[in-house]
Parts: structure tokens; sequence; C-alpha cells
């Protein structure tokens, strides 16, 4: 490309004539004998150079140190490949610093902004087209992957509202292995147009994060959680002893109690600690709630509840308040299992830190491809090379109990 030459070898030019049949640039230096001139081919859209004077006879002086060529379209070509990984992070700062040791060229942080906009938008493509590729991109998941279920919903004057995917995999792996407890969590999207991204996780026999489902809005309100889990309910039915696992937003209350009647809520004991902690500040009812949260039998419970009341009364009722039945393992309706928080789905969160800055349809193709795809393969690949009936992590801890019970001393009575 004439513009990045122009950078490499400390010369400027200026462009004499532009049309769809000739281009003629020459140097800055009006008495400079360098020249580039090109015509169009026939029946061809190239251009054919017909004369090309490559010696310069200027004077140093007419170079600007913000050389007329670097435009931030043209940086933007040259830095394009710092933004092919999701996690790589080059900043403005770095782009001057770039410009300024391998081209020479001073460039402005407002220049050097726009450049990684545009080398972003070369790489992942723009945010609108992204959002044009949606209908498209659904179709062909649900044509590639039997069972596969997606959504689109869109306003009276056809803008994007939400949008629900859960390929067949998950879900018939769901159906037939999965226990019953789904994680439901909401977390920002970092793009153009922000919004929210709502996940449906759960934990399969390996502890485990297995994604289930997810959708995209543009906040944790009533509507959104309400056509989110709408949807989720289409693709995996109704399912007996279904327990959800979520914060305590209120949003998500309302719409499980009408959305899944007939399922357990529980509460995230994290995010109740998290409570406790900012509230009253009392690391001794802090770790006590955590033991009483897991404890299985009701009177261990109370016991524990008593000595928290003692350290807090205040801790006490804080707790009383928000329902035992919610977030106790002892008092709890459904069988939650081992799954007392949300971890799972905000490890998913995690995980797609960085690749929530992508465009909509680039970044429901990195959940399929780098995350699920990955996942099930590698998972796919061990399962088959085990030869015990548990798994890897059901059986270490079956091993680790059986060891300890070795040691125990048998009671008559």
């Amino acid at each position: 490309m004439l513009g990045i030459d122009a950078m490499k070898n400390n010369y400027e030019f200026k462009v004499k004539r532009s049309s769809k049949e000739r281009f003629e640039v020459g140097c800055v230096g009006d008495e400079c004998k360098w020249k580039l001139c090109a015509s169009k081919l026939q029946q061809s859209s190239y251009f054919k150079v017909r004369k090309y004077v490559t010696m310069h006879s200027c004077s140093l002086d007419v170079i600007n140190r913000h050389h007329r060529q670097a435009s931030s379209s043209l940086i933007g070509q040259c830095i394009k490949s710092k933004y092919e990984g999701v996690s790589r992070v080059h900043r403005p700062r770095d782009i001057i610093e770039d410009m300024r040791k391998d081209m020479g060229v001073s460039i402005s942080y407002v220049k050097a902004w726009r450049a990684k906009e545009h080398a972003m938008e070369l790489v992942r493509g723009s945010p609108e087209e992204s959002y044009s590729l949606l209908p498209s991109y659904f179709a062909m998941l649900e044509a590639k992957n039997p069972g596969t279920i997606t959504h689109i919903e869109t306003d009276e004057n056809n803008c994007f509202l939400y949008c629900f995917m859960s390929l067949g995999p998950c879900i018939r792996g769901f159906r037939s292995a999965i226990r019953p407890v789904i994680a439901v969590d909401g977390t920002f999207l970092k793009g153009k147009y922000l919004g929210t991204l709502f996940v449906a996780t759960c934990m399969d026999g390996n502890k485990q994060i297995y994604p289930l489902a997810f959708g995209v809005g543009e906040s944790e309100n009533d509507a959104s959680w309400n056509w989110f889990l709408t949807k989720l309910r289409g693709a995996i039915g109704e399912i007996d002893d279904m327990v959800f696992i979520s914060d305590r937003h209120e949003s998500i209350r309302k719409a499980l109690s009408t959305i899944f009647p007939n399922a357990h809520h529980g509460a995230c004991i994290f995010h109740i600690s998290q409570n406790i902690r900012h509230n009253f500040k009392h690391e001794r009812a802090h770790k006590l709630y955590f033991t009483a949260a897991k404890a299985y039998r009701v009177p261990e419970f109370h016991r524990l509840m008593t000595e928290i009341y003692k350290v807090d009364y205040e801790v006490g009722d804080h707790l009383n308040s928000a329902g035992y039945e919610k977030w106790t393992r002892a008092y709890f309706d459904g069988k939650r299992y081992n799954i007392m928080t949300t971890k799972i789905a905000e490890s998913l969160n995690a995980i797609t830190k960085d690749a929530r800055k992508l465009p909509i349809t680039r970044f429901l193709e990195y959940l399929r491809m780098n995350i699920l795809q990955k996942w099930f393969y590698e998972r796919r690949t061990k399962a088959a090379k085990m030869n015990t009936h548990l798994t890897d992590w059901a059986d270490k801890l079956v091993r680790e109990n059986n060891k300890q019970g070795l040691s125990f001393q048998k009671l008559y009575g």
C-alpha cells in the first residue's frame, strides 16, 4: 500500500488526479520529480502502474512528523493483527508508541483511538452489520445442530430487543444426564450498544460448568427476565423437582414464580454473605452463617443459629428475614445437592469477560466454538478413556470418604 510505503520510507505525497479511470500522485515538494501514474485496465477493476519515478529530489524540510498519509484508517490497517485474539489488549498509547518506533511518525491520542476502532471493525466487523447477520446465523445454527432452539425479538420498528440461543446437544444432555439444578445470572456486555448477557447453566457429574442457554437483552429488568425464562421453559419443558439458584434480584424471583411455578427457588449463599459482611462487618457471625447454610440436619442448623444470635442479634434477624427455606440446606424444599451458590454461572461470565466486547453475532459464535464445542469435545475424549463407573471427581470423593470410614469405630447399642 502506497501510504504505508510513504511512512516507512519517510516521504509524503499528494493526489493530483483521482478518477474511475486514472490515478496520479506526486511528492509534496513542488520541485521533486517523484511521481506515480496508474490507469484502469479495460474490463477489470484493477489499475496498472504506467509510470513510476522512484527517486526523490526534495528537501527533508517538507516532511512533517505528523505525516499527512498517517490517517486513522491506514494506521488501522497496519495494526489490525493486534486485535485478532479477544483477550489481546492494545491501547491507544501503545499504538502511538508503535507508530513512533516503527514509522517515525507522531500521532495524537484521538487518532490512535480512531485507528483502534477501525482495526477492530476490520477484524471483527461492525456492530450494525453483526445485528443484521444474526437471523442468518441462527438459521445456520438450527440447520447444522438438530434440536437447537433460537429466538429473536424485535420492536415495531424492527429494532433488536432480545435473542435466545440453546444448542441441541446442550438440551439433550441436560434432559438425559444433568441434575435439574439451574443457576441463572446476568452480566453486562461491553460492545458499542452494551446490553446484558443472560445465562442458564448447570453442573455436570464431574463438577464442571455445563452451559444450557444464553440470552441477550437490554438490562436485568422484569421484561428481560420474563422473556429469557419463557424461552428457556420452551426449550427444556416441564421437569419434576426443578431447582433454580440465583442472587436475590427481584425480577428473577417474580419471573420464576410465574413461568416455573412448580420449581424450587434457592438463593445464592455467597450473595447473602456479601450483604452480611458489608452491613454488619462481624467475621465470627459470617463464618457461622456458612456453616449453618450447609448444615444437613434441622437441629444442627438451629444450634448454629443460636450461636449467630449470641454473636450478633441483628445478623440473626437479617438471616431470618431472608427466609430459611431460601438459603439453608436443612429447610430447602427441593434438592439443590451441593450447589449452594451461582458460582457456576459467574464463572462462565468470567470466562467471557473479554469476548463480551465483540459484536453480537461474533460473540455468540465465540460461545459456540470456543466454549461449547471445545468443552464438549475435550470432555467426550476424556470420558472415552475412563475405566471407572463414576466420574473422576465423584470417584475421588468416594475413595476419600471410604478411606476416612476405615478409621471409624463401630459402636454397639
